[in-house]
């Protein structure tokens, strides 16, 4: 099943969007986050580098929701940007010359068949967005960057 853009071509748009207009990408991720809550966490992805068994820091992470993707990309530290739609995780990855994959971030996994209640967005002085916290229904939540620059998602 084809699940949309593949993480380096979703991340390349983004860069694009965010290096020409970043407050406009900040405020449109801002109105897309209100879309997202009532939806049940399906999944929480990251990406894993088998040949050094660890999570690979500063790469997307993955919130498969029902509906959509929620993905958190770094942009120039400290900011993020995220994309609201599908990520295609089965896209291979051995193009890139590594052993990497998608793979579920376990320490997030308690999420999963958790509801958004909400999403707090934080953004600096400038109003570009440096973090993104989802709040889920048990009071549970997953940070994706924020001002500590967690380079993967983080279960608060």
């Amino acid at each position: 099943m084809n699940r949309g853009v593949g993480a380096a071509t979703a991340f390349a748009r983004l860069y694009h969007r965010w290096f020409n207009d970043p407050l406009a990408l900040a405020d449109e991720s801002a109105r897309q986050a209100h879309a997202v809550v009532g939806e049940r966490v399906a999944d929480v992805l990251a990406l894993w580098d088998e040949r050094t068994r660890s999570w690979l820091p500063g790469t997307p992470t993955v919130l498969r929701l029902e509906a959509c993707d929620l993905a958190a990309f770094a942009m120039r530290a400290p900011h993020i940007a995220l994309l609201f739609g599908a990520v295609d995780t089965a896209a291979p990855t051995a193009a890139l010359g590594c052993s990497l994959h998608w793979e579920r971030f376990r320490p997030c996994s308690y999420a999963i068949d958790r509801t958004v209640v909400d999403i707090e967005l934080e953004t600096d002085e400038k109003g570009l967005l440096v973090g993104a916290q989802v709040a889920l229904d048990d009071g549970g939540r997953i940070a994706l960057g924020g001002r500590a620059v967690r380079a993967l998602p983080c279960a608060v």
